[in-house]
């Protein structure tokens, strides 16, 4: 009886081990891996004196360099106005002052690349005005209309959300390869501003650009008020 004990309790402790690794294996949650591609959207700006961007889908445990140039450069090569650690990724803001050789320029090109090799990358653009965080009189229209790309379905559509679209204007969007700002592009839609602000549109991206990784869009009054905004997107499905 003794001698049979003796053996299961060998066999208890030779097992043991191996029970608690197969428990602590089941429990090891792997992270989920990034997908896509940062993007960021201009919040605010002072002019002459610095920008706010928010970004999109930001790859976490990266780190970033931030540069400035004319507009038209994308930000290549530009002067460099900052940097930052992506932390856990995903949305975040970060202000960047403007570098004084760019003070008095009215369109500012800015970008963000890593500097750890993971090939990351974002550009964008803004007006050189106060715009956002800033109180506007309500007697009439200040400022400037832009937009964000929302969302995209590869060769497919784009849907983009406004920012401080004046009121009472009709506009016409296009689509173009990218480095043309969209200028001469395909037409793909209209739209009415109705009461103006923050609005969300989808159109359709032209067969004539299927396939292409960037497209440039933008849109143009059509009253006469002098008023448009320009951006570009990645041709891929977002989540």
């Amino acid at each position: 009886m003794k001698l049979f004990q003796s053996v299961l309790l060998m066999i208890l402790v030779l097992l043991l081990p191996l029970g608690l690794l197969n428990v602590q294996a089941g429990t090891d949650a792997k992270p989920a891996a990034y997908s896509g591609y940062p993007t960021f959207s201009i919040v605010k700006v002072v002019k002459d004196v610095s920008v706010t961007i928010r970004t999109k889908n930001l790859p976490p445990g990266d780190a970033f360099q931030v540069r400035m140039n004319k507009i038209g450069t994308k930000g290549k090569n530009g002067i460099v106005a900052g940097s930052f650690a992506s932390g856990t990724g995903g949305a975040q803001e970060f202000t960047f002052n403007i570098p004084a050789e760019l003070k008095g320029k009215s369109l500012i090109a800015i970008r963000f690349d890593s500097t750890t090799g993971s090939g990351y990358f974002a550009y964008n653009w803004f007006y050189n005005k106060s715009s956002g965080g800033v109180t506007q009189p309500t007697d009439g229209y200040k400022g400037f209309p832009t937009f964000i790309i929302v969302a995209v379905v590869h060769d497919d559509s784009v849907t983009i959300e406004t920012r401080n679209l004046p009121a009472n204007d009709e506009f016409t969007v296009r689509m173009n390869k990218m480095g043309t700002r969209g200028v001469g592009g395909i037409k793909v839609g209209s739209f009415s501003s109705g009461s103006g602000g923050k609005k969300t549109f989808t159109f359709d991206i032209p067969a004539g650009l299927h396939g292409l990784k960037q497209i440039a869009i933008r849109f143009d009054s059509t009253t006469g008020s002098g008023y448009f905004a320009y951006n570009w997107f990645y041709n891929a499905t977002t989540k």
